[in-house]
């Protein structure tokens, strides 16, 4: 039997809901050049992955939001995985279209920022507590 890979470290540790951050994944046991490492990040396989030694291979992480996804590295079958060691930028509400409404509620506004990830992810807002 082989060692199971291992992922040790992540050269940078967060970056943007879209996606496209390329990164090392350090660790062990990635095997050889023709074999197929990969990794993936939560559970979306990087967009790209790309075998660098049997110790890191660069990662183009996919979009996604929230929270701190599991680093996993796969060599053929084996997979070993990391936690904490990714994170998605934190969304940030810069402005709303309206600043005054109704007690009643039912205005629509816009919230603009940075962050708030791609589409087919849902974005959610709350005003006052009370969810959009």
């Amino acid at each position: 039997s082989y060692d199971v890979p291992v992922a040790g470290s992540v050269s940078l540790t967060n970056g943007p809901a879209t996606g496209g951050t390329v990164v090392t994944v350090s660790g062990a046991g990635l095997g050889t050049s023709g074999y197929s490492a990969g990794a993936r990040v939560g559970g979306t396989a990087c967009e790209a992955s790309t075998w660098v030694s049997d110790s890191s291979l660069l990662c183009t992480v996919s979009a996604g939001v929230g929270g701190t996804p599991t680093v996993v590295v796969s060599s053929e079958v084996q997979t070993g995985s990391l936690t904490l060691g990714w994170s998605y930028d934190v969304p940030v509400a810069g402005s709303v279209s309206l600043t005054n409404g109704p007690a009643t509620g039912g205005t629509v506004v816009t919230v603009s920022g940075a962050g708030l990830g791609t589409s087919g992810y849902s974005a959610g807002a709350r005003v006052g507590g009370t969810a959009c």
